[in-house]
């Protein structure tokens, strides 16, 4: 039982699953048959089914988790980039701020002096 919940589900070998698949699929290995051979065997069909099911939808997420982890890995690059980009920006915003209240010091300096 510990060996089954311990199973490496994640890294199960092509070999394995084609021997399993064999012996699941196989007429001879029906569930009535198997129940009526042995309860607990039962259980291991069940379990074996589950892990020949698992494998197969591996398949497909396997590359789909590789997929999200290099776009999360682009998106932390572009959230960088984007980081460095907003602070010059901000940087230029607080420039062009204060440029923009020396011009209106200026403006009213000039309008003093036209006075």
């Amino acid at each position: 039982m510990q060996d089954m919940k311990d199973f490496d589900k994640e890294n199960i070998k092509e070999s394995t699953v084609k021997k399993v698949n064999v012996i699941i699929t196989s007429e001879a290995f029906t569930m009535e048959k198997v129940k009526s051979a042995s309860n607990a065997l039962v259980a291991i069909l069940k379990w074996s089914s589950a892990m020949m099911q698992y494998h197969e939808l591996l398949k497909i997420v396997n590359p789909k988790r590789l997929l999200v982890k290099e776009m999360n890995e682009k998106l932390t690059i572009v959230r960088k980039s984007l980081a460095e980009k907003r602070a010059r920006l901000k940087a230029v915003e607080e420039k062009i701020e204060s440029l923009e209240k020396m011009f209106r010091e200026k403006k009213e300096l000039e309008e003093k002096l036209q006075k």
